[in-house]
């Protein structure tokens, strides 16, 4: 993959005095556009896959023209379903994304990491045909140069495994990111090893986001062992890359409450769930605005946030 550089447009004034773009909309809050949502049954025909598939998307104001939007592929954890993500996806589509969350096929017993990095593709994919059919919801929605990828503990190690080696993908927000396979036993055809094998392979802005509790045993396993976890992925990235450690937080409390309780095992830290969607989606938007919209604007919103929370002791961040 060829190296990619983080630009950030800078708004000029252009003729007759016109400013370039309109002042941003609070990151941190519900952004100006009303959303629209459908879900459908994917068929991978070739790969004997089927996913199920819910998109999320801004819709313009009345009188005003659909214009193309980035994508977000948003995957979410193990054994877990896109339903149980429902408020990143509304909340980046209010800002002007088209979010993409796809709920994989997989089992406790049955799980292939290098094949649902494939089903991300074939959601791109899916998307970007959907953008160009007349007769779909998604016509002239998608800008197929401006594609992020972001997701949670599996689905956060899932997005940067398919970033690697789909170019199209233009930067990556993660959650927690878990690199871990079967703890049983080795299998890089079935778990490839993302840290720091693949790392060198990306090119792209990344913002790694961790909870500090993650790698905390309660049970059986750690939900993030430390050995495995966000800080092994922010280590071995390429520049321009954040990580961003969330003080008293475990690994499971990204998930909304109304998920399903697969991440009961996991650490829990004093800090709110509601804080940590809250601060995290936050961050996810202004770094998707900055990266894939170009708005300097975001960026350095983005930046005062993180000063402002990293003063409060609520996060701990590290760049490259």
């Amino acid at each position: 993959m060829q190296p990619r550089r983080w630009t950030m447009a800078v708004c000029s004034v252009m003729l007759l005095g016109m400013a370039c773009a309109a002042a941003l909309s609070p990151p941190d809050a519900r952004g100006p556009y009303d959303i629209a949502e459908f879900e459908t049954g994917l068929v991978d025909a070739s790969r004997n896959r089927s996913m199920d598939l819910r998109v999320i998307y801004p819709i313009e104001p009345e009188g005003q023209e659909v214009s193309q939007r980035a994508l977000i592929v948003f995957n979410h954890g193990f054994l877990l379903a896109a339903a149980g993500y429902r408020s990143y996806g509304e909340h980046l589509a209010s800002h002007g994304f088209v979010v993409a969350m796809p709920t994989f096929p997989m089992t406790f017993l049955n799980v292939h990491h290098a094949k649902l990095a494939q089903d991300i593709r074939f959601v791109i994919d899916h998307v970007l045909d959907a953008s160009d059919d007349a007769s779909h919801p998604l016509y002239g929605r998608v800008d197929p140069a401006r594609i992020g990828a972001s997701g949670h503990s599996l689905g956060g190690k899932l997005s940067l495994l398919e970033a690697a080696t789909d170019e199209r993908i233009r930067s990556a927000a993660v959650l927690d990111p878990v690199d871990e396979g079967n703890p049983l036993w080795k299998d890089l055809v079935r778990y490839p090893s993302v840290a720091p094998e693949l790392m060198p392979d990306l090119h792209i802005p990344l913002l790694i986001l961790g909870a500090e509790l993650g790698s905390r045993l309660v049970t059986f396993s750690p939900c993030a062992p430390e050995d495995e976890n966000y800080k092994r992925f922010y280590e071995a990235a390429n520049p321009p890359a954040i990580e961003v450690t969330q003080i008293d937080v475990g690994h499971g409390q990204y998930v909304d409450d109304a998920a399903d309780d697969v991440t009961d095992p996991c650490a829990v830290g004093d800090v709110s769930a509601e804080w940590v969607r809250a601060s995290s989606v936050s961050y996810l938007s202004a770094f998707f605005l900055a990266t894939l919209d170009e708005s300097a604007e975001a960026l350095a919103w983005l930046d005062a946030r993180l000063a402002g929370d990293e003063a409060d002791g609520r996060i701990r961040v590290r760049r490259k």
